[in-house]
Protein backbone atom coordinates (compact mmCIF):
# COMPACT_ATOMS: atom_id res chain seq x y z
CA UNK A 1 0.00 0.00 0.00
CA UNK A 2 2.79 2.45 0.85
CA UNK A 3 4.45 2.37 -2.63
CA UNK A 4 1.04 2.86 -4.26
CA UNK A 5 0.24 5.79 -1.96
CA UNK A 6 3.64 7.34 -2.61
CA UNK A 7 3.10 7.03 -6.38
CA UNK A 8 -0.30 8.70 -6.11
CA UNK A 9 1.07 11.60 -4.06
CA UNK A 10 4.01 12.02 -6.44
CA UNK A 11 1.69 12.12 -9.44
CA UNK A 12 -0.58 14.67 -7.79
CA UNK A 13 2.41 16.85 -6.89
CA UNK A 14 3.78 16.63 -10.44
CA UNK A 15 0.40 17.67 -11.83
CA UNK A 16 0.24 20.66 -9.48
CA UNK A 17 3.71 21.80 -10.53
CA UNK A 18 2.83 21.83 -14.26
CA UNK A 19 1.51 25.16 -15.52
CA UNK A 20 -1.96 24.89 -17.02
CA UNK A 21 -2.18 26.12 -20.61
CA UNK A 22 -4.81 28.54 -21.96
CA UNK A 23 -7.48 27.48 -24.50
CA UNK A 24 -6.15 26.24 -27.84
CA UNK A 25 -7.40 25.34 -31.32
CA UNK A 26 -8.65 22.07 -29.79
CA UNK A 27 -11.34 24.15 -28.03
CA UNK A 28 -13.23 25.13 -31.19
CA UNK A 29 -16.37 23.38 -30.00
CA UNK A 30 -19.98 24.30 -30.57
CA UNK A 31 -22.12 25.09 -27.52
CA UNK A 32 -23.62 21.59 -27.23
CA UNK A 33 -20.16 20.07 -27.02
CA UNK A 34 -18.94 22.62 -24.47
CA UNK A 35 -21.89 21.72 -22.26
CA UNK A 36 -21.04 18.00 -22.53
CA UNK A 37 -17.47 18.49 -21.36
CA UNK A 38 -15.92 18.39 -24.83
CA UNK A 39 -16.99 14.83 -25.68
CA UNK A 40 -18.67 15.02 -29.08
CA UNK A 41 -16.92 13.18 -31.93
CA UNK A 42 -18.79 9.87 -31.45
CA UNK A 43 -22.20 11.61 -31.47
CA UNK A 44 -22.30 12.83 -35.06
CA UNK A 45 -25.36 15.05 -34.61
CA UNK A 46 -24.04 18.44 -35.63
CA UNK A 47 -22.12 20.16 -38.40
CA UNK A 48 -19.08 20.19 -36.09
CA UNK A 49 -18.36 16.78 -37.64
CA UNK A 50 -16.74 18.71 -40.51
CA UNK A 51 -13.77 19.60 -38.32
CA UNK A 52 -14.27 16.76 -35.80
CA UNK A 53 -14.61 13.21 -37.11
CA UNK A 54 -15.63 13.64 -40.78
CA UNK A 55 -17.01 10.09 -40.90
CA UNK A 56 -19.89 11.26 -38.68
CA UNK A 57 -21.30 13.40 -41.51
CA UNK A 58 -23.14 10.44 -43.06
CA UNK A 59 -24.59 9.02 -39.82
CA UNK A 60 -27.85 10.96 -40.21
CA UNK A 61 -29.67 12.27 -43.27
CA UNK A 62 -30.07 16.05 -43.08
CA UNK A 63 -29.19 19.51 -44.35
CA UNK A 64 -27.62 21.54 -41.58
CA UNK A 65 -26.34 25.06 -41.03
CA UNK A 66 -24.66 26.05 -37.78
CA UNK A 67 -23.45 29.46 -36.64
CA UNK A 68 -21.39 29.27 -33.49
CA UNK A 69 -19.12 31.35 -31.34
CA UNK A 70 -17.20 31.11 -28.09
CA UNK A 71 -15.56 33.65 -25.81
CA UNK A 72 -13.23 33.42 -22.82
CA UNK A 73 -12.50 36.98 -21.75
CA UNK A 74 -10.06 35.92 -19.02
CA UNK A 75 -7.77 34.10 -21.48
CA UNK A 76 -7.97 36.23 -24.61
CA UNK A 77 -9.64 33.42 -26.54
CA UNK A 78 -12.60 33.64 -28.88
CA UNK A 79 -13.84 32.34 -32.19
CA UNK A 80 -16.71 32.50 -34.65
CA UNK A 81 -17.60 29.79 -37.14
CA UNK A 82 -20.04 28.86 -39.86
CA UNK A 83 -20.50 25.22 -40.87
CA UNK A 84 -22.65 23.53 -43.52
CA UNK A 85 -23.40 19.80 -43.79
CA UNK A 86 -25.37 17.90 -46.44
CA UNK A 87 -26.00 14.18 -46.12
CA UNK A 88 -29.44 14.11 -47.76
CA UNK A 89 -28.70 14.93 -51.42
CA UNK A 90 -26.47 11.97 -52.28
CA UNK A 91 -24.96 8.89 -50.68
CA UNK A 92 -21.70 10.78 -50.18
CA UNK A 93 -22.12 13.29 -47.36
CA UNK A 94 -20.20 16.57 -47.53
CA UNK A 95 -19.54 19.60 -45.39
CA UNK A 96 -17.55 22.82 -45.16
CA UNK A 97 -16.59 24.99 -42.20
CA UNK A 98 -14.74 28.24 -41.55
CA UNK A 99 -13.33 29.38 -38.20
CA UNK A 100 -11.95 32.80 -37.29
CA UNK A 101 -10.03 32.50 -34.03
CA UNK A 102 -8.13 34.84 -31.74
CA UNK A 103 -6.05 33.39 -28.92
CA UNK A 104 -3.25 34.36 -26.59
CA UNK A 105 -2.30 37.69 -25.08
CA UNK A 106 0.55 40.16 -25.53
CA UNK A 107 3.58 38.34 -26.97
CA UNK A 108 1.60 35.09 -27.51
CA UNK A 109 -1.33 36.64 -29.35
CA UNK A 110 -2.22 35.23 -32.76
CA UNK A 111 -5.11 35.06 -35.22
CA UNK A 112 -6.12 31.91 -37.08
CA UNK A 113 -8.24 31.40 -40.20
CA UNK A 114 -9.21 27.73 -40.59
CA UNK A 115 -11.06 26.48 -43.68
CA UNK A 116 -12.17 22.84 -43.82
CA UNK A 117 -13.87 20.63 -46.42
CA UNK A 118 -14.98 17.09 -45.58
CA UNK A 119 -16.53 14.00 -47.20
CA UNK A 120 -18.04 10.85 -45.70
CA UNK A 121 -19.03 7.59 -47.40
CA UNK A 122 -21.41 5.12 -45.73
CA UNK A 123 -21.04 1.37 -46.25
CA UNK A 124 -24.54 0.21 -45.44
CA UNK A 125 -25.82 1.62 -42.16
CA UNK A 126 -23.02 0.28 -39.98
CA UNK A 127 -19.68 1.60 -41.27
CA UNK A 128 -18.88 5.18 -42.25
CA UNK A 129 -15.50 6.44 -43.49
CA UNK A 130 -14.59 10.14 -43.75
CA UNK A 131 -11.80 12.45 -44.83
CA UNK A 132 -11.29 16.18 -44.43
CA UNK A 133 -8.73 18.70 -45.65
CA UNK A 134 -8.01 21.87 -43.70
CA UNK A 135 -6.11 25.02 -44.62
CA UNK A 136 -4.63 27.04 -41.74
CA UNK A 137 -3.49 30.63 -41.95
CA UNK A 138 -2.11 31.71 -38.57
CA UNK A 139 -0.43 35.07 -37.97
CA UNK A 140 1.10 36.59 -34.87
CA UNK A 141 3.30 34.79 -32.35
CA UNK A 142 2.92 31.50 -34.23
CA UNK A 143 2.86 31.72 -38.03
CA UNK A 144 1.85 29.15 -40.61
CA UNK A 145 0.22 28.95 -44.03
CA UNK A 146 -0.32 25.23 -44.40
CA UNK A 147 -2.63 22.33 -45.25
CA UNK A 148 -3.29 19.21 -43.23
CA UNK A 149 -5.93 16.46 -43.14
CA UNK A 150 -8.10 14.37 -40.83
CA UNK A 151 -9.44 10.85 -41.39
CA UNK A 152 -12.10 9.02 -39.45
CA UNK A 153 -14.13 5.87 -38.98
CA UNK A 154 -17.59 5.55 -37.42
CA UNK A 155 -19.16 2.19 -36.61
CA UNK A 156 -22.82 1.91 -35.59
CA UNK A 157 -23.32 -1.76 -34.65
CA UNK A 158 -26.62 -1.04 -32.85
CA UNK A 159 -29.27 1.64 -33.28
CA UNK A 160 -28.40 3.18 -29.92
CA UNK A 161 -24.59 2.81 -30.06
CA UNK A 162 -21.91 4.54 -32.15
CA UNK A 163 -18.14 4.08 -31.99
CA UNK A 164 -15.66 6.65 -33.27
CA UNK A 165 -11.99 6.63 -34.23
CA UNK A 166 -10.17 9.47 -35.99
CA UNK A 167 -6.69 10.80 -36.74
CA UNK A 168 -6.15 14.56 -36.81
CA UNK A 169 -3.57 16.81 -38.46
CA UNK A 170 -2.04 13.76 -40.09
CA UNK A 171 0.19 15.97 -42.21
CA UNK A 172 2.72 17.41 -39.78
CA UNK A 173 2.89 21.16 -40.39
CA UNK A 174 5.40 21.68 -37.54
CA UNK A 175 3.33 24.24 -35.67
CA UNK A 176 2.50 23.90 -31.97
CA UNK A 177 -1.06 25.15 -32.54
CA UNK A 178 -1.77 22.22 -34.90
CA UNK A 179 -0.72 19.03 -33.07
CA UNK A 180 -1.17 15.51 -34.41
CA UNK A 181 -3.52 13.43 -32.27
CA UNK A 182 -5.81 10.41 -32.26
CA UNK A 183 -9.35 10.40 -30.92
CA UNK A 184 -11.53 7.44 -29.96
CA UNK A 185 -14.82 7.13 -28.14
CA UNK A 186 -18.36 5.82 -27.88
CA UNK A 187 -21.83 7.31 -27.60
CA UNK A 188 -25.25 5.95 -26.73
CA UNK A 189 -28.66 7.39 -27.52
CA UNK A 190 -31.96 6.33 -25.95
CA UNK A 191 -34.53 8.76 -27.31
CA UNK A 192 -34.29 11.93 -25.25
CA UNK A 193 -31.13 10.81 -23.42
CA UNK A 194 -27.59 10.70 -24.88
CA UNK A 195 -24.21 10.07 -23.30
CA UNK A 196 -20.72 10.20 -24.75
CA UNK A 197 -17.15 9.38 -23.68
CA UNK A 198 -14.03 10.30 -25.63
CA UNK A 199 -10.28 9.89 -25.27
CA UNK A 200 -7.48 11.73 -27.06
CA UNK A 201 -3.82 10.78 -27.53
CA UNK A 202 -1.44 13.61 -28.47
CA UNK A 203 1.43 12.48 -30.73
CA UNK A 204 3.04 15.83 -31.46
CA UNK A 205 5.91 15.85 -28.95
CA UNK A 206 8.15 12.81 -29.26
CA UNK A 207 10.39 13.90 -26.39
CA UNK A 208 7.44 13.87 -23.96
CA UNK A 209 5.88 10.68 -25.29
CA UNK A 210 2.15 10.24 -25.79
CA UNK A 211 0.01 12.60 -23.73
CA UNK A 212 -3.63 11.86 -22.93
CA UNK A 213 -6.94 13.62 -22.42
CA UNK A 214 -10.42 12.29 -21.66
CA UNK A 215 -13.92 13.73 -21.52
CA UNK A 216 -17.44 12.55 -20.86
CA UNK A 217 -20.89 14.10 -20.88
CA UNK A 218 -24.61 13.52 -21.00
CA UNK A 219 -27.70 15.24 -22.39
CA UNK A 220 -31.38 14.94 -21.54
CA UNK A 221 -34.00 16.75 -23.64
CA UNK A 222 -36.70 17.65 -21.14
CA UNK A 223 -40.17 17.49 -22.66
CA UNK A 224 -38.55 16.90 -26.05
CA UNK A 225 -37.84 20.64 -26.15
CA UNK A 226 -35.23 21.78 -23.58
CA UNK A 227 -31.78 20.07 -23.71
CA UNK A 228 -29.99 19.90 -20.36
CA UNK A 229 -26.28 19.00 -20.50
CA UNK A 230 -23.42 18.28 -18.15
CA UNK A 231 -19.85 17.06 -18.68
CA UNK A 232 -16.33 16.77 -17.29
CA UNK A 233 -12.90 16.77 -18.94
CA UNK A 234 -9.42 15.87 -17.77
CA UNK A 235 -6.67 17.10 -20.08
CA UNK A 236 -3.13 15.83 -19.56
CA UNK A 237 -2.06 17.68 -22.72
CA UNK A 238 -2.95 21.22 -21.63
CA UNK A 239 -2.86 20.23 -17.92
CA UNK A 240 -6.41 21.33 -17.15
CA UNK A 241 -9.58 19.93 -15.63
CA UNK A 242 -12.98 21.44 -16.26
CA UNK A 243 -16.70 20.96 -15.94
CA UNK A 244 -19.25 21.92 -18.55
CA UNK A 245 -22.96 22.59 -18.51
CA UNK A 246 -25.47 23.73 -21.05
CA UNK A 247 -29.09 24.39 -21.94
CA UNK A 248 -30.94 25.07 -25.16
CA UNK A 249 -34.11 24.94 -27.22
CA UNK A 250 -34.61 21.99 -29.57
CA UNK A 251 -37.30 21.93 -32.29
CA UNK A 252 -37.17 19.15 -34.91
CA UNK A 253 -33.38 19.23 -35.17
CA UNK A 254 -33.06 23.02 -35.15
CA UNK A 255 -32.46 25.13 -32.10
CA UNK A 256 -30.36 27.47 -30.01
CA UNK A 257 -27.73 26.17 -27.59
CA UNK A 258 -25.79 27.80 -24.78
CA UNK A 259 -22.75 26.19 -23.15
CA UNK A 260 -20.46 27.12 -20.26
CA UNK A 261 -17.15 25.58 -19.22
CA UNK A 262 -15.35 26.30 -15.94
CA UNK A 263 -11.75 25.30 -15.43
CA UNK A 264 -11.04 23.76 -12.03
CA UNK A 265 -7.92 25.47 -10.67
CA UNK A 266 -5.23 26.34 -13.20
CA UNK A 267 -6.13 29.50 -15.10
CA UNK A 268 -9.75 29.42 -13.85
CA UNK A 269 -10.91 29.82 -17.43
CA UNK A 270 -14.56 30.76 -18.05
CA UNK A 271 -15.64 29.77 -21.58
CA UNK A 272 -19.03 30.84 -22.94
CA UNK A 273 -20.43 29.38 -26.16
CA UNK A 274 -23.53 30.04 -28.26
CA UNK A 275 -24.75 28.09 -31.31
CA UNK A 276 -27.66 28.59 -33.70
CA UNK A 277 -28.53 25.40 -35.58
CA UNK A 278 -30.91 25.15 -38.55
CA UNK A 279 -31.73 21.68 -39.87
CA UNK A 280 -34.03 20.07 -42.43
CA UNK A 281 -34.27 16.47 -43.59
Amino acid sequence: MRPALLLLLTSATAWAQVTAQPPSLQDLMHARNVGMGGAYRPLGYGAEAVSGNPAALSLYKRYQLELSGSWDITQGFGFGTVALADSASTEVAAGIAYHLVTLGRDDTQRTAHLSTAALSIPFGEVVHIGLSVQHQLITGASNTNSVTMNAGLMVKPLDFLSLSFSGHNLIDVRNADIPRFLSFGAAVNFGMFSACAEGRADLSTAEQGVRWAAAGGAEYIAGGLIPLRFGYSWDGILHTQSIGMGIGVFIEGSGLDFGYRYEIGGNKSHLLALTLKLQTQ
